[in-house]
């Protein structure tokens, strides 16, 4: 049973974790295929959770986000958004300075 205390640890013990609907290898909607995607093209490890694994992930999600959709794109615990806002970072070079700050933060 996923409760948003379990949603914190996830999203706090990744360094980009993205809740969607469907895998890495095989996302289930367009919006979920495009997050995630984009975080591909940056070359570093990301996790995903797909909420249709268990009923309770998507209610704890929304609990802890206070964000009623998915995709959610989370860089060092911090919720970007989905998959328009996610495209937007990355046009405009905001997400590659997250993901790279994230990263030297665990360099260093």
């Amino acid at each position: 049973m996923w409760t948003p205390e379990i949603i914190k640890d996830k999203v706090e013990s990744n360094k980009i974790i993205i809740f969607a609907k469907g895998s890495k290898d095989m996302p289930m909607c367009g919006f979920s295929a495009r997050a995630i995607g984009v975080v591909k093209l940056y070359n570093k490890p990301f996790e995903v959770v797909n909420i249709f694994d268990d009923p309770s992930i998507r209610p704890a999600l929304v609990q802890y986000s206070q964000w009623p959709t998915t995709p959610q794109v989370y860089v060092n615990g911090e919720m970007l958004g989905g998959s328009d806002i996610i495209m937007e970072m990355h046009e405009s070079g905001t997400l590659k300075e997250k993901i790279d700050a994230s990263f030297q933060e665990a360099a260093s």
